[in-house]
């Protein structure tokens, strides 16, 4: 996928502050303008910068408003993350940085926040799911303002001074514990509808948000998500991934590493693969596969059938009537129904 990369300095008689926005980096998107479902409108021309200012002095501002619209009918949460590409003597450390949505401040300023550098906003807007901006309703329709101050006070330790930076929008998403710990270099971002979703070799965020989606993790260590209230077929590729069903009778695929996978409500089927695998079944019927390797198979509630396979597998029927078979080597099993289980 081509990226679209729009990139714009500040031109200032002490300092040089630049700004871009990137739309392929955290929250990749289907085409230049769209990040899953929402539509962001810069309200520049394709390819202009969407910052032009020269002889800026302390005590100027200079602001860019941008539109969001929603074109799903579920509410989505706007998050951006802004990523520092370039800077000379900690000139972020001194810009006043505020966000706006329709006119109110959101973050920094007046916000509850209270007032922040953009030093503060790097550091607060670094993580793959972003800085929550707001919660935009289905169809709705929102404006977003970016304003930098170059406060009075500066003074010429600020000279030549410069600050590039990416500003990404897209779907807010807070991270599971279970996946904090993964080093995700690229976001794939789905919409309302069914559709096929293709990981990196790296580690990937992937949100299928609604619709019956087919979701490949591809290499690394990925973070899933099915999305709710479709059925989706997952496959988590090489790599140590964490995948999430939610909603919806999914078939879960954790294939090479060892991988830790939630079906989440509805009748899943999940296989773990090679590996040592962990698999939850959560609610209703569920078939639970461990693959090669020494799993751990839970399954929940409802009546689940759990196959350890190959290796030294631990197998928890939990409540409802469950079957444990546990397959080649010595299985630990806790069901109503066990064969081939030595403990």
């Amino acid at each position: 996928m081509k990226k679209k990369i729009f990139v714009v300095l500040l031109l200032a008689l002490i300092g040089l502050v630049g700004f871009q926005n990137n739309w392929f980096g955290i929250f990749e998107k289907k085409t230049a303008y769209a990040v899953g479902d929402l539509n962001v409108l810069w309200g520049v021309p394709d390819g202009d910068p969407i910052f032009v200012v020269t002889n800026m002095l302390p005590g100027d501002m200079e602001q860019r408003t941008v539109n969001v619209l929603n074109g799903a009918s579920s509410a989505r949460d706007v998050g951006i993350i802004g990523v520092k590409k370039e800077e000379i003597a900690s000139f972020s450390s001194i810009l006043d940085f505020v966000i706006s949505e329709n006119s109110t401040e959101i973050w920094g300023g007046s916000s509850g926040t209270g007032p922040k550098t953009l030093a503060d906003f790097f550091d607060e807007a670094a993580s793959p799911s972003g800085l929550f901006l707001s919660t935009l309703p289905g169809g709705g329709s929102t404006f977003y303002t970016f304003k930098a101050t170059f406060p009075s006070s500066a003074g010429n330790e600020y000279q030549n001074a410069k600050v590039v930076f990416d500003l990404i929008i897209g779907l807010s998403s807070e991270l599971p514990d279970d996946c904090k710990g993964l080093d995700i270099t690229n976001t794939v971002t789905g919409t309302s509808a069914a559709e096929t979703l293709n990981g990196t070799p790296g580690s990937d965020l992937i949100l299928g948000l609604e619709g019956a989606d087919i979701i490949n993790g591809n290499g690394g260590d990925d973070c899933i998500f099915g999305g709710e209230g479709a059925e989706d077929s997952i496959f988590g590729g090489e790599g140590n991934d964490v995948i999430f069903g939610n909603e919806g009778g999914d078939t879960i695929y954790g294939e090479g590493g060892d991988d830790l996978i939630f079906g989440g409500p509805g009748a899943d089927n999940l296989y773990g693969g090679e590996g040592n695998d962990h698999l939850f079944g959560n609610e209703d019927t569920d078939l639970i596969e461990g693959g090669n390797g020494n799993d751990i198979l839970e399954g929940g509630d409802g009546p689940d059938s759990l196959r350890g396979n190959a290796g030294d597998d631990n197998l928890i029927g939990g409540p409802g009537m469950d079957d444990a078979n546990g397959g080649p080597d010595t299985d630990t099993c806790d069901a109503e129904f066990e064969i081939f289980c030595e403990l």
